[in-house]
């Protein structure tokens, strides 16, 4: 499975927060990567920043929103 970020240019929450999500991937044996939302097709609109997908074979898992590492490890045992 993997975890994919995504954030805005100038996110104080998502700069904050991206060392903690990369260290719960890890701690999961998860993939991890970033995309800024410059990056997304016109027609995704999301509801704020960062804002979380969990994948598996390519699929949507799961997807969440927000800074709470209580929140990712939930989803993560949730799917796992």
């Amino acid at each position: 499975m993997d975890i994919v970020m995504i954030k805005q240019e100038g996110c104080n929450p998502c700069t904050m927060f991206e060392p903690a999500a990369k260290k719960i991937a890890e701690e999961y044996s998860l993939g991890f990567r970033t995309v800024m939302d410059t990056e997304l097709p016109e027609n995704v609109k999301l509801p704020y920043f960062p804002f979380f997908f969990l994948y598996d074979n390519g699929e949507i898992k799961d997807q969440w929103g927000g800074t709470s590492d209580r929140k990712m490890v939930s989803v993560i045992k949730r799917n796992a």
